[in-house]
């Protein structure tokens, strides 16, 4: 390994840990926050550092002052016609983003806190939802439009987009530090502080160890519980395989890294010298996932034994149980994709979707197996009975506090994180975007191409990582939503689940799925050509599809809020029943 190897390994595991830590932070604060939303309680919102208005102004104003410099940069740097289409398709898009985002934000502004002037009290009148659709309407003019300019044009019309976005990031950032009022300003992030101010707070608090517990074991245990979760996503690829060009030597050393290949082609030729993105590509790809994942077992067990505590001990038996149960229907459920994929590595497997069709579409009873198993497998409800407050309180770390205790919440958050990445990976295509091809985008059913667009091999990896991550970060928030709308199983309806029904269901799955290739190996031609018809399809519902979720998805945000409390529990029945609760102040 020579010495840039080195720097960039160490680069992607602080990339992979950053983003698990931070994640971990935020996802506990989506749980709560979701919690208080059903429940109609105050959510994590009390912690608050408070900030002179000259520094909030500050923190409002340097980051688009930054881009825009940045922007303005770029728009003075030579390029060659390409390279400058590139730039101006991106320019434009973004300049649409800020214009509309920004009316949208000081819409909501001028309606919260009042207009201060004519033109905000005109746009307190204009509902936000329009203006959003504005937006997506002047995103797709935009792009045809800029399709339109000939590639002779293209680096004028890009300086003057670069310049155009510059100035608007300009104008939007100075203006809304001017909305900024005089005095102490609460900094509350949304309740997100809360998470850290918690984090510090356990940091400084008592390590308590029971008295005849086991020191070593009792101390061990938390790190047993946290380093299978950040370690297995080290195999999961995070993008695509990027190419430097040999500055001469024959040596992949720091020169290098500048030269990046502009363009590449489907195939991914490359003469000079390629990066995975990814901490290590394992030829035993996801076996190394099971096999880390399963010492997570050892962590609960010694958790629960270790603590010369009975309920600790009933949690870590149910801990131990529960895991190894599911861990045969988890490993069995992805059978029927190695038979398909052909390989365990996880970036053929990403590889044979961006080629064919996502895993949802070839195995969907497998994702539905896998996705139950992999809830019990990291615990979480409707899966959590190592803990029951009723029964055994937190089970397995009930003796544990401080940061110990951290330790244990952070590893199941990790673990929340890791699985959505390899739900992504296995199900959902990993990096890949539909039609989003190493070269481009490439809109073709078959062999007729419908649409083409060359992209940049930076863009398209750039691309292409924002995709991975986007992805999991919404499939962990598929996974909190769970947590608060499906209610616990009782600990044997767990075990009955898994071995009745789970096991078996993966194995006939298995044996369909080995039946159906073979069948499809032997086919005539045209079927095999139909079936990639079939495959681009499915390509075409995900990007339609995604589009219109995401277009739902920000309208609705947008939509005004009603808030309508709604009590259903039995002891609201009972007390309806008996007349209704009373309306005056209780008597001693």
């Amino acid at each position: 390994m020579t010495s840039v190897e080195l720097a960039l390994a160490i680069v992607k595991i602080l990339i992979v840990v950053l983003f698990l830590l931070n994640m971990a932070a935020i996802a506990t604060w989506a749980d709560r926050r979701q919690g208080a939303m059903v429940q109609d309680r105050v959510g994590p919102n009390r912690a608050v550092v408070y900030l002179p208005s000259l520094v909030v102004r500050g923190i409002v104003f340097f980051p688009p002052a930054l881009l825009a410099a940045l922007s303005v940069f770029t728009a003075t740097r030579p390029a060659s016609a390409p390279a400058a289409a590139e730039t101006m398709v991106a320019a434009a898009q973004f300049a649409v983003a800020v214009a509309w985002l920004g009316l949208i934000v000081f819409c909501a502004s001028a309606r919260s806190g009042g207009p201060i002037n004519p033109a905000e009290e005109a746009l307190a009148r204009v509902e936000p939802r329009s203006i959003f659709y504005g937006g997506v309407m002047a995103h797709v003019a935009v792009f045809f439009l800029t399709q339109a300019i000939p590639l002779s044009a293209a680096p004028v019309v890009a300086r003057i987009a670069c310049v155009l976005l510059g100035a608007l990031l300009l104008v939007t950032g100075a203006y809304a530090a001017l909305r900024v009022p005089e005095g102490k300003i609460p900094l509350r992030l949304l309740g997100t502080l809360h998470a850290a101010a918690d984090a510090i707070k356990m940091i400084w608090k008592e390590d308590f160890i029971p008295k005849n517990a086991d020191r070593l074991l009792h101390s061990l245990a938390p790190l047993l519980a946290m380093f299978p979760a950040l370690v297995t996503f080290a195999v999961i690829p995070f993008g695509d395989k990027l190419c430097f060009e040999d500055n001469g030597d024959g040596v992949f050393g720091f020169g290098d890294l500048p030269l990046l290949k502009r363009t590449v082609d489907q195939a991914f030729t490359c003469s000079g010298h390629v990066v995975n993105l990814q901490v290590a590509d394992l030829n035993v790809g996801i076996l190394y996932i099971f096999a880390m994942a399963g010492t997570g077992i050892i962590g609960a067990a010694l958790a629960g034994w270790a603590s010369d505590n009975k309920f600790s001990l009933l949690g870590g038996l149910r801990a131990a149980s529960q895991m190894v149960s599911y861990e045969v229907a988890m490993g069995l459920s992805v059978v029927g994709l190695f038979i398909i994929y052909g390989s365990v590595r996880l970036g053929d497997m990403v590889q044979w979707q961006a080629e064919h069709a996502w895993g949802i579409f070839v195995q969907p009873l497998a994702f539905i197996l896998f996705l139950a198993a992999l809830a019990a497998e990291t615990k979480r409800i409707p899966f959590d009975q190592p803990e029951g407050e009723s029964e055994i309180v937190a089970g397995y770390f009930v003796e544990y506090s401080g940061m110990k205790f951290g330790m244990f919440m952070t590893g199941e958050y990790v673990e929340l994180i890791t699985s959505s990445a390899l739900l992504v990976t296995l199900f959902f295509g990993g990096y890949h975007l539909p039609f989003l091809d190493r070269d481009g985008i490439n809109v073709a059913f078959g062999d007729a191409t419908l649409f083409q667009y060359k992209m940049t091999h930076f863009a398209v990896s750039l691309t292409y990582v924002l995709a991975f991550f986007g992805k999991t970060i919404l499939m962990a928030w598929v996974q909190v939503f769970f947590r608060w709308t499906l209610p616990r199983f009782r600990y044997d309806q767990v075990m009955r689940l898994g071995w009745t029904k789970l096991l078996p269901l993966t194995i006939v799955n298995m044996m369909v799925t080995g039946i159906v290739v073979l069948a499809v190996d032997s086919a005539p031609a045209g079927l095999v050509g139909g079936l990639q018809v079939a495959a681009d399809v499915t390509h075409a519902i995900v990007a339609v599809g995604g589009f219109a979720a995401v277009v739902a998805l920000i309208a609705g945000l947008l939509e005004p809020v009603e808030r309508q409390r709604t009590v259903n529990s039995t002891s609201s029945r009972f007390a309806a029943a008996a007349g209704g609760t009373k309306a005056s102040p209780q008597q001693a």
